[in-house]
């Protein structure tokens, strides 16, 4: 996919699977890690990309799953050895509701 349509693609996120490259519920990326809210609007997803390119996008596979930003937190500097001020910016715990 070229990178005008990745750019439209990504802007619209419209897409209800958690594995998708245009999935609803992502709060931000980095390289080829990401922080989803779950579809069922209960926790927080860190996804790590496991593939690039293919017709419909990159896929995403969950490494994590947590309800308290300090797990979260946790696990992504277990894997990438340096916080991230995006996780330091969400709440304390995963409050429902108000994500997408």
């Amino acid at each position: 996919m070229n990178e005008t349509l990745q750019a439209i693609a990504t802007t619209q996120k419209s897409d209800h699977r958690e594995t998708s490259d245009f999935y609803k519920g992502e709060l931000f990326r980095r390289g080829r890690y990401r922080v989803a809210v779950c579809r069922d609007d209960l926790q927080w997803l860190f996804q790590q990309r496991v593939t690039l390119k293919t017709c419909v996008g990159a896929r995403w596979r969950t490494l994590g799953y947590c309800t308290t930003r300090n797990s979260l937190s946790r696990l992504q500097h277990k894997l990438e050895g340096v916080p991230l001020p995006e996780i330091a910016a969400l709440p304390e715990a995963f409050r429902t509701g108000g994500w997408n």
